[in-house]
């Protein structure tokens, strides 16, 4: 546990020839403020990545190294390492990269490195088109990050392209941050399930590991409403009078595999389906129920079409 007073400071400077930023959050000891805990995270100004570092002070003496978890006994082991000396507004001394060790001088800095440098930089980079019938998707990638996301291009009104484009950027660049921000792994696919003159939906699936016991995974939904102009938060909005569960029950539950059934409880009650994911395709509704963490398996799409969403 670190302790719960501290402070941050960010820093600019160069390890060897190369540009970078950092930033620490520093934690003294309570019974000894000269000597404590640091973490924070570092980045190259040509990739923006944000790299994980923690370690100690002594004094004036500072010790990082790459990762989330920091113990003396790690350093001999780490692929990076940073070995600093505060001289004044300074830190000078060595970073060593496995076999390859460079000079550091870093100086502090009020500017924010992701709020003031990094985040001002990411760039959207357009790539290619995809057609449906009279209607494209205009596909971007973004700089740094390399995520790829879609904009309303030709055959959609001005109006619908003022309206959702925005939107599209705005979910494009929280991704490409979020991105950036972890280092390990952050893989994000799409599917398009459905573009005609009313609607727009889509998925989005994420496997992303950042830190900490497990990874993340799952998926989120997003339908634009194309005549009102409105992003449809609920497919109830959309249906008030079909409960969704019932019908799903009715369909599908007795051809549920029975060990299934029993460990994720589909449809034992509708606990799973409240945060349910959904997206409109030309035939039907897609639903995916929300379980937590260790019952991520048990996450399968069903369907319902759009004559039994009308049936009584």
């Amino acid at each position: 546990m670190l302790p719960i007073t501290g402070w941050s400071q960010s820093y600019v400077g160069t390890i060897g020839d190369y540009p970078i930023h950092l930033e620490v959050n520093v934690y003294p000891h309570e019974k000894d403020t000269t000597s404590g805990e640091l973490e924070g995270y570092y980045f190259y100004d040509s990739k923006l990545i944000s790299i994980p570092i923690c370690g100690d002070f002594k004094k004036d003496k500072i010790t990082l190294i790459d990762g989330y978890f920091f113990r003396p006994e790690k350093v001999i082991d780490a692929d990076e390492v940073f070995e600093l000396t505060k001289k004044g507004n300074q830190l000078i001394g060595n970073f060593t990269l496995k076999d390859d060790t460079y000079k550091v001088v870093l100086t502090e800095t009020e500017q924010e490195p992701l709020g003031d440098f990094r985040n001002p930089k990411l760039t959207f980079i357009k790539d290619s088109i995809t057609n449906y019938k009279d209607k494209q998707l205009v596909w971007f990638h973004e700089k740094y990050s390399k995520l790829p996301l879609f904009r309303l291009g030709n055959g959609f009104t001005k109006e619908q392209r003022a309206v959702f484009n925005p939107i599209l950027d705005a979910i494009h660049l929280t991704d490409a941050k979020d991105n950036l921000d972890c280092y390990s792994w952050f893989e994000i696919s799409y599917d398009i399930n459905l573009v005609n003159n009313k609607f727009i939906s889509y998925l989005k699936y994420y496997s992303v590991y950042c830190g900490g016991a497990h990874p993340s995974h799952g998926n989120v939904g997003y339908t634009f409403n194309l005549e009102t102009l409105e992003v449809v938060e609920d497919i109830e909005s959309l249906y008030p009078n079909v409960d969704f569960f019932q019908k799903l029950k009715s369909k599908y539950q007795g051809s549920e595999n029975d060990v299934q059934d029993e460990e994720c409880e589909t449809f034992v009650d509708d606990s799973y389906w409240k945060y349910k994911t959904w997206n409109l395709t030309s035939e039907g509704v897609l639903l995916i129920p929300s379980y937590p963490h260790v019952l991520g398996p048990c996450e399968e799409s069903y369907f319902l079409s759009y004559s039994e969403l009308t049936k009584a």
